[in-house]
Formats: C-alpha cells, sequence, structure tokens
C-alpha cells in the first residue's frame, strides 16, 4: 500500500506524525513525505523518503508579519509590550511605524505563487505516485486536494491542542480556499469537510474537531537525534530543571526576549540544576551563565525529560506535548497567541502554568518557579495525565486502522471504539 505524507515548512507540526509513518513502514507499506526543499534534510534523517514538491512562502517572514498586525491592531495594553521584528528583516523596530505595509505586495505575490505551485506539484506527483492513503498536517493541505483528486481517504493529523476547525479568535485557521488551490481543480472544500482526525491531545482537553471522526494516538515524542551526551547518564543532583527555547520562537520574536533570561537565572536560583537546550546563536547572545546551568543545543527533549522536575518552554504544542508525555510539570511562557491559548486548554488540568511571555516580568517567573517545582500537586497532575496519555492506541494500532480506512474507504465510531478496546 502506498501512504503519502504532506508536511509543511514548520517542523513543529509534522515532527508528531513521524512515528506513524515509522509504523507504517515497518508493517511493509511504500511511505513518501512530500514536503517542502527545506525539510529534505530533516525528514531524510528521520529515516523517511522524502520528496520536494511542496513549496511555500518565508515562514519566518509570515509569522512576523502576523505579528506586527496583531500589534497594529491591539488596543494598548498595561505594561510595556516588546516590538516586533521587522517581517522581512527579522531586525527589531524602534516603532510598528517603521515598516511600510505597501512593501508586502511582493510578498503576497510571491507567496500566492509559490503556494499555488505546491499544490500544482504536489497533485501533480500523486497523479504519477498514486497513493492509495493521504496523511497531511496542519498547514499541508495539499495532501487533503490529493485525497479529493485521486478518490482516497484523507487524514488529518494535528501536533495537539489543535483542531480542524478553530472558532476562537486567537487561533483563527482559514477554514476555506483563499487563494482557489481546490476550486481551480473544480473541489469545493474546507476544514469544515475534514473526515478523518489523527489526535494525541489529552483525553480531557480535546480541540475543535467539527463533524470529523477523532482517532486518538498516543504521543510518542520525536525531535530529530543526535548523540547521547553521556552526561545526561549520570546522576541528577537536587531538583533539575530543562528550559528550552526553539529556533522558532528566536526567529519569530527575537533573541532579546526578557523572559528567557529570567526564567533561566530564576530556574538556577531554586534548582541544582538547569539543562539549557537551544540553538547556537540564541546561547551565545545570552552571554555568561549561572555555573549550575549546562548547555546542550537542540538536544531532543526524550533524553532529556526523564530527569527533571520541570519544563519551562515558549509555549509550541510540540514542547507541550512532549512534557504531557514524560509526566513532567511545566511552565509556559507563551510568546504567540496559539500558546496562550493551549493554555487556557490544559492549565485546567493541574500539570501546568501559563505566562504571557512577553509581558512576564521577573518577579511573576519567579513566582511560578516557585509554585510548579516545590508543589507536589503538579507533580501529581503531571503523571497522571501522561499516564492517560499512554493509555491511547500506539502509533503502530493507529497505522493498522488507517490501512483499514484505505481499503475499505471508510471507518466509524465503532472502529475507533474497537481499536481503544484492543488497546485494552
Amino acid at each position: 500500500m502506498r501512504i503519502l505524507f504532506t508536511v509543511s515548512n514548520w517542523p513543529g507540526h509534522y515532527m508528531c506524525l513521524v512515528p506513524l509513518a515509522w509504523a507504517f513502514r515497518a508493517a511493509g507499506h511504500d511511505v513518501r513525505v512530500a514536503c517542502p526543499p527545506q525539510q529534505v534534510q530533516s525528514i531524510a534523517a528521520a529515516g523517511l523518503m522524502p520528496v520536494s514538491v511542496l513549496d511555500a512562502p518565508d515562514s519566518m517572514a509570515a509569522a512576523r508579519l502576523a505579528v506586527w498586525v496583531r500589534v497594529i491592531n491591539t488596543p494598548p495594553q498595561s505594561g510595556e509590550t516588546p516590538l516586533p521584528l521587522h517581517p522581512f528583516t527579522g531586525e527589531t523596530l524602534s516603532s510598528v511605524r517603521d515598516f511600510d505595509p505597501g512593501d508586502l505586495g511582493d510578498f503576497w505575490k510571491n507567496a500566492v505563487t509559490a503556494v499555488l505551485r505546491s499544490y500544482d506539484s504536489t497533485v501533480d506527483y500523486a497523479a504519477a505516485w498514486r497513493p492509495d492513503l493521504v496523511v497531511h498536517d496542519l498547514m499541508a493541505l495539499e495532501g487533503a486536494l490529493v485525497g479529493e483528486l485521486n478518490e482516497v481517504p484523507s487524514v488529518y493529523y494535528g501536533p495537539g491542542f489543535i483542531g480542524t476547525i478553530e472558532t476562537d479568535p486567537d487561533l483563527n485557521l482559514l477554514a476555506g480556499d483563499p487563494v482557489l488551490c481546490f476550486a481551480k481543480y473544480g473541489v469545493e472544500w474546507s476544514r469544515h469537510k475534514i473526515k478523518y482526525a489523527v489526535d494525541p491531545s489529552p483525553s480531557a482537553a480535546i480541540p475543535p474537531l467539527g463533524d470529523a471522526l477523532r482517532i486518538p494516538v498516543r504521543y510518542h515524542p520525536y525531535n530529530g537525534s543526535q548523540d547521547v551526551d553521556p552526561w545526561l547518564l549520570g546522576p541528577v543532583r537536587g531538583k533539575r530543571v530543562c528550559v528550552v527555547w526553539g529556533n522558532s520562537a528566536t526567529g519569530v520574536f527575537g533573541k532579546q526576549v526578557p523572559a528567557l533570561r529570567h526564567a533561566i537565572e530564576s530556574a538556577a536560583q531554586q534548582a541544582a540544576e538547569v539543562v539549557l537546550t537551544a540553538a547556537v546563536s540564541e546561547v551565545e547572545e545570552l552571554g555568561t551563565l549561572p555555573p549550575n546551568v549546562r548547555v546542550l543545543r537542540n538536544c531532543p527533549l526524550e533524553l532529556i525529560l526523564p530527569g527533571c522536575d520541570l519544563l519551562i518552554h515558549h509555549g509550541s504544542a510540540n514542547t507541550l506535548m512532549n512534557g504531557i508525555a514524560m509526566g513532567v510539570p511545566q511552565i509556559s511562557l507563551a510568546l504567540n497567541y496559539d500558546g496562550l491559548l493551549y493554555g487556557r486548554r490544559v492549565d485546567p488540568l493541574g500539570a501546568t502554568k501559563t505566562l504571557p511571555g512577553l509581558m512576564a516580568e521577573r518577579e511573576a517567573i519567579d513566582q511560578a518557579i516557585g509554585a510548579v517545582l516545590f508543589n507536589r500537586n503538579y507533580r501529581r497532575s503531571a503523571a497522571e495525565l501522561s499516564r492517560s496519555v499512554a493509555e491511547e492506541p500506539t502509533a503502530a494500532q493507529v497505522a493498522g486502522l488507517l490501512a483499514k480506512l484505505a481499503r475499505t474507504g471508510e471507518l466509524t465510531q465503532d472502529d475507533v471504539a474497537a481499536l481503544r478496546r484492543a488497546d485494552r
């Protein structure tokens, strides 16, 4: 059977589905991953076969532009909000008015051209390869069009906490076909028409999925791979805190986010050990660090978290789900609106605490770290949440169910219920 994955230019959206691709391969299926050229290396490093037919506008520029638009359209808040970066250069603006919206003409023209080219190239590839099933991530909707045109099932795979449709104004996904990529092929489509959704979210925090059939899956952490640092195999002396600051955080918000420095210094004062994992450039911007801070550059979280008492991060769904899967209490210094939304969904479960990362001051971070690190209730809730995620069907079991979907063309709630019973 031929399984085609379509993935976007944002690794956090597709790393969660790598274990499912492995499961299909292990079961003997032929798996290809249609992706933008920028993701070929990371997908190949995961042991998967990349096909670089997708295209997209600069994802960092698009994300910075979204931040700029949000700042322009948001009434002034109490406290000092950091200025956004220039959407195209990434330099800090001295005023939001220093970016001229008139400069957007070529950007939008190139963006639309890239998106149209991406859909056309993916359609052409699928016409030649003829997949039996398509799985797409949050932003790579080319897979949904391929499914429609080839009359094969397509499946949405979310990173956790993001549904097929979102009505919350803080996560307003485009529901329709704004560039008319589907309409070009005579297909009327919107996210409301997604029929199947693989979702790793905890059962107590399921996002809006519309009419899609939810297929639960156990979250299997994957964050790339590298050599294991022998230090991680040594004893843990006292409380250990992991601080994560991803490339997307600094790429969109800059390298001078005060909350990161506050979090490192506060954690170093309250814990015996702090492990910081970040890109080389981000670490260099921090200058001299406290002596009990150890830097592991871009180290996979599954190597670090088993020995940690607290995870502090910038609010991504991928990092949040890693902490949940491994039973580690978390503080999310959410930099973007989506991270704040995740916090509203998961914080009531008692294992996480979310602060607005761009506004959080040292005192608030001190208090949050003290509360989460030394309160057993957070540890207990994190363990319970981890157990609930671990009870969901494995990637291998979901791959078997989706293979049935490819054979029969349809799944029902009874099929999902049977999968849950088999897992228990």
